[in-house]
Order: C-alpha cells, then structure tokens, then sequence
C-alpha cells in the first residue's frame, strides 16, 4: 500500500495571516498538503482566498469551517454555542457554510468539514430532528456544488454518530476522524470507534490528548501528538488495515510552541509510515 500523505491543518498554526501561513507550511515544515479553514468571523470569504492557495501549489485535502460565537471554554458551553445548534445564528451558520462551500469548489475540493454541534442522545427529542433537518439541508446545498459535509468525531459517541448520520439520509456525509476529540470530548476509545466508524471516515486529522478526571464534563487536555492516550501508532495501523488511503492532517490547537510541536508530530508520522 502506498503511504499516505502528511499534512496540516492552517488554524493549527496559530499565524492570523494566511499569506505566512502557507509559507511556513511550505518552506519551514517541507508539507504539500494542507486543511484550509475558515473559523470564526462573519460569513464574507475573502475573494483573493483562492488564487492565494492556488499559487503555493500546496493541495487542499479539505476546508473547514468554524463560526463567531462559538464557545469552547468548556464542554457545556459549546454544547450550547457550537455549530449549528443556536437557533438565532443557524441562518448566519449556513450562509458561511455555503459560503466556504463555493471555495471549495473553485478549488476543485471534495471535503468540507465541520462540527455540526451537539446531537441529542434521545432520538426523541425534537431538537434532534431539528438538527437533522439543519444538517441535511448543508448537505443538500453542498451537493449541488459537488462538495460532501464531513462531520468531525468527538462530540457523540461512534454508534450515535453513526444513527445520525442514518437519519440525516444525505449520500454526500462523511466522518473526519479525530482520535484525540474523542478522548477530549470523554466519548470513547479512538481505535474502537474506528472500528465502527470505517465506513464513513474520509478524511483523518491527527491530534493527540489525555483523558480528564470527569470524562464527558471537563475537557481532556490536547497534548503534542505521540504523548497522550490516543495510541496514535495503533490508530494509523488501524487506519490502513481499513484501506484507508486518504491524508493524515496534523492539528495542534493549544501550546505557544506550534510550529515545533508540528515538527515533531511529522517525524513520528512518517516513523508510521507516512510522507511529506
């Protein structure tokens, strides 16, 4: 099997302007490949977005999209601001999501991802199928441009993120799978999610993290990747025995010291096998 390709993710930097941004991904850290997000802000795209990327000859694996106003301070606070959830900003939510859709078809990009916000345990609940009906009407706006929703792991258990992906009943929804998320987020074993997520999962970020002492309730701690109990050699053997040839996207989102904590999270990926 050929070996998969190692990237980053732009946020992941911490660098506001996106112009260093990929100059440091491309000369400092010698990667090819890159998540361009779009997190937090209004729903304006900045129009020179895509001739700037375009002329780095760096790939996009996939965009992203994050929202003003979300509040990760703690897990119950973005259980309440995240995604799209709150119910005065889902028309603002949506129109930037189809606005960071439009990008990632004039960049001829398959994968736009995100976190929806908190899906109801109970089925029952009839915010759940408000949330179904929200999600699947991105879904259906994004596929009239070619572009599938990829739902980031970490904020419903496996099984409830697979029920939710059922009910939403769109072809173009997948699962960006985040090992450390689910830890994180106290939702789960990453290698055993996998096990029932393989299906869905078309696109990988790798991300580490230790478990808190009230999993679910506090968050876990994000801590550079190869250091926390994600197993994150046994998640990319996983991953490939799952057929899995898709990228592997670095995403440090805490610490003063990214660049360097990138560094490190390339050496021990390509130990696993990968490739710049």
């Amino acid at each position: 099997m050929a070996p998969v390709q190692i990237g980053v993710c732009t946020w992941a930097l911490a660098i506001p302007n996106l112009r260093e941004t990929l100059d440091v991904v491309k000369n400092d850290l010698s990667l090819r490949c890159i998540q361009l997000g779009f997190m937090g802000g209004g729903s304006d795209v900045p129009v020179e977005t895509v001739e700037l990327v375009r002329a780095t000859g760096l790939t996009v694996t996939a965009t992203a999209v994050g929202f003003e106003g979300e509040d990760y301070s703690s897990i119950a606070r973005i259980s309440e601001t995240g995604g799209y959830v709150v119910d005065a900003d889902w028309d603002l939510r949506r129109e930037k999501t189809m606005a960071v859709g439009r990008v990632t078809s004039q960049l001829g990009v398959k994968y736009l991802s995100v976190h929806v916000g908190f899906v109801p345990h109970d089925t029952a609940d009839e915010r759940y199928t408000v949330m179904c009906d929200r999600v699947r009407s991105i879904c259906k706006g994004l596929g009239e441009l070619g572009v599938t929703l990829v739902m980031e792991t970490g904020q419903e258990t496996a099984e409830n993120l697979l029920a939710f992906i059922d009910a939403v009943g769109e072809p173009n929804i997948g699962i960006n799978f985040d090992p450390a998320n689910m830890i994180l987020y106290g939702v789960g074993e990453p290698v055993e999610a996998l096990e029932l997520l393989k299906d869905h999962v078309v696109h990988v970020h790798m991300k580490d993290g230790t478990w808190s002492d009230a999993p679910g309730e506090k968050w876990g701690e994000d801590v550079v990747l190869g250091t926390g109990q994600a197993d994150i050699p046994r998640v990319v053997s996983k991953l490939k025995a799952q057929g899995y040839a898709g990228p592997l996207m670095i995403e440090r989102e805490a610490g003063d010291q990214r660049v360097a904590d990138i560094r490190e999270a390339v050496t021990l990926l390509e130990s696993l096998g990968g490739q710049r």
